[in-house]
């Protein structure tokens, strides 16, 4: 099988090993998937060249005191690389390793068509929130998982899933209003579908001022 296409990577900048994660929504990452399922039902070990990497995020999250983050479905990928360098920092309380950013506060919101989806991520995610609580040289983490096509609210690895789309405009503006109050500068950045990160430029663009610059960054891309 000869196919190139990009992925985001979702390591951390410090981890040791390049973490990608594929969901089949087309015909070339099912024929990866499929792929891969072969070679374990043969007991194989799967070969995938990957060659790269090409391009980074076009914004630097460090040094902004507030950042509001949006995933729908996979396009949680990039994001956890984001969230992995700011929360999976060890021994934050001696001077030489206190974080390198000025980050006080983010606010992380994904979005899945079902339920299931989250149990992916769940563990890594609710360990980032225990690290903002214990570590005070940390920046506070607001986690909300938004499910829409599920119908009954439940419990899943510890996290309150919200059985609704989240409401974008309420969004921004909690993070406009819990910023620091020195910072004159938000960012936001979403990864998913078109209709997502049009919702969001438009929630975000309109807390533009003379006393708050907004900057907005994404990546399309469909369920």
């Amino acid at each position: 099988m000869r196919l190139s296409q990009p992925f985001s990577v979702a390591s951390g900048p410090s981890d040791p090993h390049l973490d990608i994660y594929i969901r089949a929504l087309g015909d070339h990452t099912k024929k990866i998937v499929e792929y891969s399922e072969h070679c374990a039902a043969e007991n194989k070990q799967a070969r995938i060249r990957v060659d790269g990497p090409y391009g980074t995020l076009p914004f630097n999250y460090r040094r902004y005191g507030s950042v509001l983050l949006v995933g729908g479905g996979i396009g949680i990928t990039p994001i956890l690389s984001v969230l992995k360098d700011i929360y999976s920092r060890e021994g934050s309380d001696t001077k030489k390793n206190r974080p390198s950013h000025c980050i006080r506060n983010v606010s992380f919101v994904w979005i899945m068509p079902h339920a299931e989806e989250s149990s992916l991520f769940l563990d890594l995610l609710n360990s980032f929130h225990e690290k903002s609580l214990e570590d005070p040289l940390l920046p506070d983490l607001k986690l909300s998982i938004h499910v829409t096509r599920d119908s009954d609210d439940a419990v899943v690895m510890g996290q309150q899933l919200i059985y609704s789309k989240p409401q974008l405009n309420v969004v921004v503006e909690e993070c406009v209003e819990n910023k620091p109050g020195n910072s004159t500068s938000m960012l936001v950045y979403a990864c998913g579908p078109s209709g997502l990160v049009k919702q969001l430029w438009d929630a975000s663009t309109t807390k533009n001022s003379k006393a708050l610059r907004v900057d907005f960054y994404h990546e399309k891309f469909e369920f």
